[in-house]
């Protein structure tokens, strides 16, 4: 079970903690476009929706009438992860190296991100609830209407995005969600809809097309599970799938990167501990998810277990104690700049020199590799190289 932890590890900015996207309220309810709409949903409306809770962007019941919002907070997310701006952490890994060795039951993210697509090989053991910015769809319709960024289809929806949806983050730092230095925005939002698709715009969606001209809703949007709307049932290989069947035959439940704060899918971790008797293995630097698994009866010390320490570096003394640790060079192209340097400093730490140098070698070159890469979207703001994730 992964959480938000995993995404922000990576460089993608969050929304929920201090600072995060959803930010100062009274801030962005003054950014938000609102639409002229007539009767009950008016521009007043809307805004009395979102000063109610600003995450009623992500509801149904209003990105039917106003889908700016909506776009406006996830402008720099949509662009970003269609032109492959962020890569994965060793935590995003760990799970394939899992499944390699015949280990992986199945990988529950809350993440919407997709990364985990980018490496689990197994389709049918991955699981997003929450659904996925990496897909599209047409409301209220979560058939997918494509399922990876890397598809025509997404890239129209993405340049859609950069000419239609202003940058309301333009005075944030380049990573913490400004998009405009980059993809420069229009002055004000315009509702991108299921016609400007064109010609590529699949059969079966022809008649929600028309529905949003008929009724003057709006439906076309990534994949992700609104708040007023119901978990995904499928995973990644299109199958029906249910991770309270799959925890209830399993051997361990690992967290990764989540304070299992309330979600449903976070149920999986509670119901495992208390009902099921299976061990828990936390990793995470916050004690947050152990309280959570406490104050619900979930938690038995002398079963359990916390690695108390940033992610990647206690999977590192994991692979590295079972002798998987070489299986991690074939993915450095793939790894995140800060993962890198993780792993950098802790083959200096555990490898006399001339062992250290089969691994230092390559992971320099790669580190050489993503700062070049990342001056694409950051110039030369750089991660702070004592960080880690």
């Amino acid at each position: 079970l992964s959480g938000a932890g995993m995404s922000t590890a990576a460089g993608i900015p969050d929304f929920r903690s201090a600072g995060g996207l959803y930010g100062t309220s009274s801030t962005l309810l003054d950014r938000f476009t609102y639409l002229d709409r007539n009767g009950r949903q008016s521009a007043a409306w809307q805004r009395s929706q979102l000063e109610a809770d600003v995450r009623s962007a992500l509801t149904l019941e209003l990105f039917q009438h106003n889908p700016l919002p909506y776009h406006e907070m996830r402008r720099g997310l949509i662009i970003g992860l269609g032109e492959e701006q962020w890569k994965l952490t060793i935590g995003h890994v760990f799970p394939e190296i899992l499944h390699q060795h015949g280990k992986l039951a199945m990988l529950a993210s809350q993440n919407i991100d997709g990364l985990d697509h980018k490496v689990v090989s197994d389709k049918t053991k991955l699981y997003n609830p929450h659904g996925l910015m990496s897909a599209l769809v047409a409301e209220p319709n979560d058939e997918p209407i494509c399922m990876s960024t890397s598809e025509p289809l997404y890239q129209r929806y993405v340049a859609l995005v950069k000419s239609n949806i202003k940058d309301i983050y333009a005075d944030r730092p380049k990573r913490k969600g400004r998009s405009s230095h980059l993809w420069p925005g229009p002055a004000s939002s315009t509702p991108i809809t299921l016609a400007m698709l064109g010609d590529m715009l699949p059969a079966h969606c022809h008649a929600a097309r028309e529905r949003e001209a008929r009724q003057g809703c709006y439906s076309l949007k990534p994949g992700t599970v609104l708040f007023d709307r119901t978990l995904w049932t499928a995973n990644a290989a299109g199958q029906r799938c249910s991770a309270f069947d799959t925890v209830a035959t399993c051997d361990l439940v690992v967290v990764m990167g989540t304070s299992l704060s309330g979600l449903t899918i976070d149920h999986v971790a509670h119901s495992a501990g208390r009902e099921l008797g299976t061990p828990l293995l936390v990793f995470d630097r916050s004690a947050a998810p152990v309280e959570s698994l406490r104050a619900s009866h979930a938690w038995d010390a002398r079963r359990d277990c916390h690695l108390q320490n940033a992610i990647d570096q206690s999977i590192l003394e994991l692979l590295l104690a079972l002798h998987w640790l070489p299986e991690l060079l074939e993915y450095l192209p793939h790894l995140c700049l800060t993962s890198l340097r993780t792993l950098r400093a802790f083959v200096q730490e555990h490898f006399e020199a001339d062992a250290a140098a089969i691994y230092t070698d390559r992971i320099v070159t790669n580190i050489a590799h993503e700062i070049e890469r990342e001056k694409r979207f950051y110039g030369d703001e750089d991660i702070d190289e004592g960080s880690q994730i």
